[in-house]
């Protein structure tokens, strides 16, 4: 769905959000069921319309995870291509400073969440809330967070720094929502725009005739008309990268009269291809395809695939937004990268013996359900080596290990998960990957002060 681009969410940003949704939390209840599973979408949905004005959001489900999306017109408070044009950004976080509106909104979405979660008959484990700026950017802010950590924080189990550690925060490119963006203004045109704009804009090169009815820009006796009699609103959005610089982007779109006396109008749906060129500053739309006139044949539209093509092949399509369906074991490994990652930022000794230290862990469920964490960390002592047989492991690798592995016990302790059998340490050294595991039964021996870290790794042959 989204390129793997990430940027740094500012921390005065997240610190003031935490503050605020312990506040909603104090203020929800976990009272009698007030938001029962069939219509919690439903409830979400119009908690936002009508408490806070914000007239779309999408809401789904997957496994235990209750998904959110949230577009926005305009998600940071600078524009990113313009600052970065001007080569004047000296400080990237400010660079990713979201606007007072969208923190308002992220804030009331958050907060509607709580309420719904802590009030319903559904099994919630997990909440994500994507706000993408669909305008601007097309870059994603995610949260991802576990609900028993939002009830522990409210009774005060857990304190409101370690609260934040476990909220994972991400800032990630989404193509999909740049692609279908002239889409969007396409369906916004043809509610709000005069037929001379949609000729000029979209039709330059065809004859009104030949779009106009397609479009309800003509009445039930053929007469062509100044303004569209259809309210349209899209119900889907898909694309997938052509050669070069084209996208084709499939929508399904809703249409109702504009004028509800109108009987001779009736409701229904139509489907569209757009090919859309990414060409340039910015997307433009190409052609426009009903999905009903493309044909078995591929000459029939030019394209290179047919009708039964696009629609077998459509679920593999790009979307702006799909919730992840989170397990635990998932969730912690997202957890503890960038627990680990901080580790190593703030730890003065880390610091100063690698060079530099990028990290990340892993949950595989199989065969054993285990953990990996690796690292490519570097020592700054070009002679140095990580690991050798004679000596074994660098004292200061062992330090980093060690702080790694109280980390990983403690948190894993203060959760009780114990669905895993052992922590692997991977290290990558003279084009060889090296591991090192060490059980749960031990490492819980080492959370006790009962045995150090070195005594019980075990080199995998």
């Amino acid at each position: 769905m989204n390129a793997p681009h990430k940027g740094t969410v500012p921390l005065e940003f997240l610190k003031g959000l935490s503050l605020f949704f312990l506040i909603a939390l104090a203020l929800s209840g976990c009272g009698p069921v007030t938001y029962p599973e069939v219509r919690c979408k439903e409830h979400l949905q119009k908690i936002a319309r009508e408490e806070y004005g914000i007239p779309r959001i999408d809401v789904e489900f997957q496994g235990t995870t209750l998904g959110v999306f949230l577009p926005l017109d305009h998600l940071f408070a600078m524009d990113l291509k313009t600052a970065l044009m001007s080569g004047s950004v000296t400080d990237m976080e400010s660079l990713f400073q979201p606007t007072e509106e969208a923190i308002d909104k992220v804030e009331d979405i958050l907060f509607s969440m709580s309420r719904v979660m802590l009030s319903t008959d559904k099994k919630i484990d997990f909440y994500y809330l994507q706000a993408t700026d669909v305008e601007k950017s097309g870059m994603d802010l995610t949260f991802i967070g576990q609900i028993d950590d939002l009830k522990r924080v409210r009774f005060w189990d857990i304190p409101r720094s370690e609260y934040r550690k476990r909220i994972i925060h991400d800032l990630r490119m989404n193509r999909a929502a740049l692609w279908h963006r002239p889409v969007r203004h396409f369906f916004k045109d043809l509610n709000e725009s005069s037929a001379d704009v949609i000729q000029n804009r979209y039709f330059p090169n065809t004859a009104r005739e030949k779009w106009a009815r397609e479009f309800f820009f003509m009445d039930a006796q053929g007469s062509l008309l100044a303004q569209g009699l259809g309210e349209w609103t899209v119900l889907d959005m898909r694309s997938i990268p052509l050669q070069g610089n084209d996208v084709i982007v499939y929508a399904k779109a809703a249409f109702v009269p504009k004028d509800p006396k109108n009987k001779e109008f009736e409701p229904g749906t139509s489907e569209y291809l757009f090919q859309v060129s990414t060409a340039g500053d910015t997307e433009t739309i190409q052609r426009i395809i009903p999905m009903a006139y493309l044909g078995e044949k591929t000459e029939d539209s030019g394209l290179s695939f047919t009708r039964d093509i696009v629609m077998r092949s459509l679920p593999h399509w790009e979307t702006e937004f799909k919730t992840p369906d989170i397990t635990m074991g998932d969730f912690l490994s997202r957890q503890f990268t960038r627990r680990f990652q901080s580790i190593a930022g703030e730890d003065e000794r880390i610091y100063n013996t690698f060079a530099s230290v990028k990290l990340i862990v892993r949950f595989e469920p199989d065969p054993k359900p285990h953990f990996i964490f690796n690292a490519v960390a570097p020592l700054r002592g070009v002679k140095e080596t990580a690991y050798t047989s004679g000596q074994g492991l660098h004292e200061d690798v062992l330090y980093f290990w060690g702080r790694v592995a109280r980390e990983f016990v403690d948190v894993l302790r203060s959760y009780g998960f114990k669905d895993y059998d052992f922590l692997e340490f991977q290290l990558f050294q003279e084009g060889k990957l090296l591991s090192w595991t060490v059980s749960r039964e031990d490492l819980e021996l080492f959370r006790r002060h009962k045995k150090d870290l070195s005594s019980i790794l075990r080199l995998s042959q």
